[in-house]
C-alpha cells in the first residue's frame, strides 16, 4: 500500500501519515519496496501476534494493576490474549454460580485448579462423575481442607471414579493460577493478587480459543503436579 493510500484509508493528511510511516520504518515494523509499496516485516509481522495480548491487558487493567500473571511459563505469558473475548467477573457468588451451571451442563470433562474446595460442589461433582465425566483436581500441598468438606468427601463415589480414572487429584508446590474449565467453557481463570492471594476476580469464557489455551496451561501444570 502506498503512501497516499494509507493517508486515505486511515483519513490522516499526508504528512500525518509520512511521519507515523517514517516511526515505523524506523522500528523495522514495515518497509518500502521498489515500486513504492508499503508492507509488514517479518518483525511487524511477528509484532501483531502480541497485539491480542496487548488489548486483554489494556482493557483489564485496572485488573491487572493488582495482579500478576508473570509466574506463568513465558509462552502462555506470551500468549494470555487467548482469553481477549472473556468477560471480568467480581465476586464469590457469582464464581460459585458459574462453577455449579458448567458442572450441571458439563459432558466431558471438568477441570479444577484451586486452592480450596466448595462444598456445594461436591454433590454435583457425585453426579457428573455417574454421567462419565471426568474431573481432574489441581491443587497446591498446603492448601486447608476443612474437616466438614473431607468427611462430604469420603463418599464412596470418589473411590471408585478414582479406581476408573474419571476422579484425578494432583499437587503442587504453589498454584501460577486458579482455574476452573469445562469443555464448553472457561467458568474462572484468575491470578494472584499482589500478596501472592487468590481472590475472587477472575474472567469467565466459552470462546474455543480461550477454551484451547487453558487446557494447554491446565495440563502444563498437571504434568508437573504429583499424586498424593
Amino acid at each position: 500500500m502506498k503512501l497516499s493510500r494509507v493517508s486515505e484509508k486511515f483519513n490522516f493528511t499526508v504528512p500525518e501519515t509520512a511521519r507515523n510511516i517514517t516511526r515505523l520504518t524506523e522500528a523495522s515494523l514495515i518497509a518500502k519496496d521498489v515500486n513504492g509499496y508499503f508492507h509488514l516485516t517479518p518483525i511487524g509481522e511477528a509484532s501483531l501476534q502480541f497485539i491480542p495480548s496487548f488489548e486483554f491487558v489494556s482493557k483489564h487493567k485496572k485488573y491487572f494493576k493488582t495482579h500478576s500473571f508473570a509466574a506463568l511459563p513465558l509462552e502462555y505469558a506470551a500468549s494470555i490474549g487467548a482469553l481477549e473475548k472473556s468477560e471480568f467477573v467480581s465476586g464469590f457468588s457469582e464464581t460459585l454460580f458459574n462453577a455449579e451451571n458448567a458442572l450441571r451442563e458439563a459432558n466431558e470433562f471438568a477441570w479444577f485448579g484451586v486452592d480450596q474446595i466448595f462444598a456445594s460442589l461436591l454433590p454435583l461433582f457425585v453426579d457428573i462423575i455417574a454421567r462419565g465425566v471426568e474431573v481432574k483436581k489441581l491443587m497446591p500441598r498446603n492448601a486447608v481442607i476443612p474437616p466438614k468438606i473431607l468427611a462430604l468427601a469420603n463418599d464412596p463415589v470418589f473411590d471408585r471414579a478414582a479406581r476408573a480414572k474419571k476422579w484425578e487429584s494432583r499437587y503442587l508446590d504453589r498454584l501460577d493460577v486458579s482455574m476452573m474449565l469445562s469443555e464448553k467453557e472457561i467458568v474462572a481463570i484468575g491470578f494472584c493478587n499482589l500478596e501472592g492471594v487468590f481472590d475472587w476476580e477472575s474472567f469467565r469464557t466459552n470462546d474455543q480459543t480461550a477454551i484451547n489455551w487453558a487446557k494447554s496451561l491446565f495440563l502444563y501444570y498437571w504434568e508437573k503436579a504429583k499424586h498424593e
